[in-house]
């Protein structure tokens, strides 16, 4: 479909920006406050990118919580690696606290997504 299209470049966008950004936070940022920072953005931004390919999936009219609820190894250890490292990375700066609430916020978002997929409807 057409409307999938641009949703999938913006997310190729956030996600070669976040990318750069966890780069840079592990190459060549020394200083930890700042690290975590950029590495926040970071993590904000891969989020948006898997928001928008969920979001081209489900214009396309496939869900995508229903097939990682129906055990879709691929896609669950996609989305547990990605996790693990981003949790590495933070315990490797000592910022225990921040991926330790940014995981809570994925789970009550993925509750939500679950208990609602209709609510994102947009309507003309």
């Amino acid at each position: 479909m057409a409307f999938s299209e641009p949703i999938l470049a913006l997310s190729l966008i956030s996600g070669l920006f976040a990318s750069l950004l966890i780069i840079f936070t592990i190459f060549f940022e020394k200083d930890k406050k700042r690290s975590a920072r950029l590495l926040i953005w970071g993590v904000l931004l891969l989020g948006a990118s898997f928001g928008l390919v969920e979001y081209a999936i489900w214009l396309e009219g496939n869900y995508i919580f229903t097939m990682i609820l129906s055990f879709n190894f691929p896609l669950i250890s996609y989305f547990a690696i990605w996790f693990g490292f981003l949790a590495w990375l933070f315990e490797s700066i000592g910022q225990r606290r921040i991926w330790i609430t940014m995981f809570l916020a994925l789970v009550i978002l993925s509750i939500a997504a679950v208990l609602c997929p209709n609510c994102i409807t947009f309507r003309a």
